[in-house]
């Protein structure tokens, strides 16, 4: 039998566009096999084919109601535990995606509420961020045209497809620094003079030089950060952020250094990285570990979803275990909202994944089959 995907998303986004009539054949074979393997998902494929259905949907999203679709699936079936929902998991990603919502979740709570209330809406954050230059004149580089847009210290600084570039090739002199920042609502990538990639997450900044000279490469940053360094064995590239100094020569690696967030994390994919707290002994990570600073411990660990560290880079929300001020949090950087609590919202905890594009309406919805209330109000969120 052909082998298909064990991943309610996928199956889900094969149902999606099968339905859009785009399925290579490769792609029809397996979501035959996936029909073939279980009764259950071949009255599920029956029934999002069924005009009247459909129209359902239609109507459900109109008020507001998609989990309703997903009640009437999951009423009365045991989800507390991931297992117990084979395979009405699949139900729950393919309706989601059925509605126009590019995600999907497994829920770990009891039956869904709807108490949303949502008089406008905010579209997902995007590409863009502030470049500041040495002499502290500012540019924000997602209004800008592609081509050169300054000349640092002999250095070339250019955009290509609104992605920063340095060309380090006339630098003269000591290097300037140049500092990006992503506000609040606006990611960005860059490549820096070495060839060294950077991704910054919401609400994040780098400071560099515009050339790297000397014995290293040294750079400052805040919030959360991705690099795939370039391997130069005579010049350590070296990261620092308010609490830590990291050393790598060649690697690619997460820090989520947010101010706001309980613990300072780094988790190394690839090389090796030393990690040096200011007042602890550094310890050297290898791939597959997470070095983690709270105020009371610098410790490190096993990364058991190293996927889920970097979701935000692969344009998704991976909520996996997160507690619900966790996440909240996350849709403040992303969304450029203020979050703001009215009593003692019951602490549930989330599963599942989530397109970043998605409109926060949308991500709301989902978010309310967890008996939490949501009202939004112009940029604040009221949780309750």
């Amino acid at each position: 039998m052909t082998p298909f995907p064990n991943d309610p998303f996928a199956i889900a986004s094969l149902i999606s566009r099968s339905r859009a009539g785009e399925l290579l054949p490769g792609e029809q074979a397996a979501l035959d096999a996936w029909m073939a393997a279980d009764e259950a998902h071949r009255q599920l494929w029956e029934e999002l084919n069924d005009e009247a259905v459909q129209q359902q949907h239609v109507q459900a999203m109109a008020q507001f109601d998609e989990t309703a679709a997903l009640e009437r699936f999951l009423a009365d079936k045991p989800v507390r535990k991931v297992r117990t929902l084979h395979p009405w998991r699949w139900a729950a990603a393919v309706l989601v995606l059925a509605l126009g919502v590019s995600s999907y979740f497994i829920f770990v709570h009891q039956k869904p509420t709807i108490n949303i209330a949502v008089a406008q809406d905010i579209p997902p954050g995007k590409n863009g961020a502030i470049l500041t230059l040495s002499d502290g004149s500012q540019l924000v580089l997602d209004s800008m045209a592609d081509g050169t847009i300054a000349t640092q210290s002999g250095t070339a600084v250019s955009l290509n497809n609104n992605e920063l570039v340095y060309d380090a090739t006339a630098a003269t002199g000591e290097p300037a620094r140049n500092t990006i920042t992503t506000p609040k609502g606006r990611q960005y990538h860059v490549t820096l003079p070495d060839g060294t990639e950077v991704w910054l997450n919401a609400a994040s900044s780098i400071d560099y030089p515009v050339a790297f000279k000397g014995t290293e490469r040294r750079v400052k940053i805040t919030g959360e950060v991705f690099f795939d360094v370039t391997n130069r064995s005579w010049q350590p590239f070296v990261v620092e952020t308010d609490k830590m100094k990291l050393e790598v020569l060649g690697t690619s690696f997460n820090i989520n250094a947010y101010g706001n967030e309980q613990a300072m994390q780094t988790t190394l994919l690839t090389g090796a990285v030393k990690v040096t707290p200011v007042n602890s002994r550094p310890k050297v990570l290898v791939p597959g570990q997470t070095a983690v600073l709270t105020d009371a411990a610098f410790t490190v660990m096993e990364t058991i979803d190293p996927a889920k560290v970097t979701a935000w880079k692969n344009g998704l929300f991976n909520f996996d275990g997160l507690d619900l001020y966790s996440v909240m949090r996350q849709l403040e950087r992303w969304y450029n909202i203020e979050v703001h609590y009215t009593g003692q919202p019951e602490n549930v905890i989330f599963k599942g994944k989530m397109h970043r594009d998605t409109n926060l309406s949308d991500v709301l919805k989902v978010l309310e089959t967890m008996d939490v209330k949501f009202e939004l109000k112009g940029n604040d969120l009221y949780v309750k």
